[in-house]
């Protein structure tokens, strides 16, 4: 009789631990987008150059800026282990002098991964902080709003020093590269 009773309630256990469990999946299923599959890109290493046109110099004015973005990652649930991309962006106006500028206008930027996917990102939310050395830091959030990971959101952090601090006093800066650059793709 007792060996009935302990399968009886191991029975009911495992039913009620199955229901828990379906019911969980349901309430995480419908947190997320309905194409969205949950994602966790870490890009903590990478370079960037960012060109100038025209370039900075230590009178405001306004540039256009072309960046190339590539980056070494990992993830366990898409196999991404890198990937590349860039965006243009039009600053109204910007020196090779100390400020911040927050907010920056969104941009956009679709980044092609080595498993053969993409993930297009939209920033709405940038500041880029230039100290007194010529080093700018820009920290980048938005989310990702299609291709691998869509719904997901973004972060992204750059560090890209003045090399050449006397061209701001000349013909100016036409480009720099990046000492940091890193992205950060995490279910919400």
């Amino acid at each position: 009789m007792r060996t009935s009773r302990r399968r009886g309630r191991r029975r009911s256990l495992a039913a009620a631990v199955l229901a828990l469990g379906l019911g969980l999946t349901g309430v995480l299923a419908s947190a997320a987008p309905a194409s969205a599959t949950p994602v966790d890109i870490t890009c903590l290493t990478g370079t960037r150059n960012t060109a100038y046109t025209p370039p900075l110099t230590n009178t405001p004015a306004p540039t256009h800026l072309q960046i190339t973005d590539h980056f070494n990652c990992v993830s366990l649930l898409s196999g991404v282990s890198s990937g590349s991309g860039g965006f243009s962006v039009d600053v109204p106006s910007t020196s090779c002098l100390a400020s911040v500028q927050s907010p920056l206008t969104s941009n956009t930027a679709t980044y092609h991964w080595n498993t053969g996917v993409y993930s297009t990102i939209t920033f709405a939310s940038s500041t880029a902080v230039r100290a007194a050395d010529g080093t700018v830091t820009v920290t980048s959030i938005g989310a990702v709003t299609a291709g691998l990971g869509i719904g997901q959101l973004a972060t992204r952090i750059t560090v890209e020093p003045n090399l050449n601090l006397t061209a701001c006093f000349g013909d100016g800066l036409s480009e720099t590269n990046s000492v940091l650059n890193s992205l950060v793709i995490a279910p919400v």
